[in-house]
């Protein structure tokens, strides 16, 4: 397996069969993918493990690379971010900073075109993101090395990472939506 390979599997139309089809040379070329195959989350957001979490991310989100990269990599540090409360219940804190840099070591070894590099970690570390709770001023200093393309990219990362999960939680895409307006509204201030 190598970055080229991965591409073209990344990029069909369900990249999900190809990646579980190609799994031991993907899991030899990403070995931090392979952690998260059956790692279950203990968590009512979640009903899937990590991996099919992943999968089923990248198979919803638009067909283009940074998209494609993004949902491959959002989650794959949660193995290494994993505690479990006093109820059993599972938490992730900090997943998308590990998850960004097991992606930028990724990108590094790869030798991935440096734009692209950028727009992806930084799409990692803000897909988990609580917009809902931020300030305006919070909200700025995030989105302030962010374009327009790569806002919409955030939130359509955003919602089918929710649609990957418990499907009690799909009404959240409603807030989603008037979240997505609420940062295109601050961003348009700043250009």
């Amino acid at each position: 397996m190598d970055y080229k390979s991965l591409e073209e599997i990344l990029l069909s139309d369900k990249p999900s069969v190809l990646i579980k089809k190609n799994e031991k040379a993907i899991f030899n070329f990403i070995p931090d993918l392979e952690k998260s195959k059956n790692f279950e989350q203990h968590n009512i957001w979640h009903v899937y493990d990590v991996y099919e979490h992943i999968l089923h991310v990248v198979d919803e989100v638009p067909v283009n690379i940074i998209s494609r990269l993004t949902a491959l990599f959002h989650d794959i540090g949660k193995p290494d971010a994993f505690t479990q409360d006093e109820n059993g219940v599972g938490h992730f804190y900090g997943h998308w900073d590990i998850s960004k840099k097991i992606f930028l070591k990724f990108a590094a070894n790869n030798n991935l075109d440096e734009n692209i590099t950028k727009r992806v970690a930084r799409l990692i570390e803000y897909h988990d993101i609580r917009i809902e709770t931020m300030s305006d001023e919070d909200i700025k200093k995030i989105i302030k090395d962010f374009d327009e393309e790569d806002i919409e990219l955030l939130f359509l990362q955003k919602n089918s990472d929710l649609l990957a999960q418990n499907s009690i939680y799909h009404h959240l895409l409603d807030s989603y939506e008037e979240q997505r307006k609420r940062v295109l509204n601050i961003y348009k201030t700043l250009i």
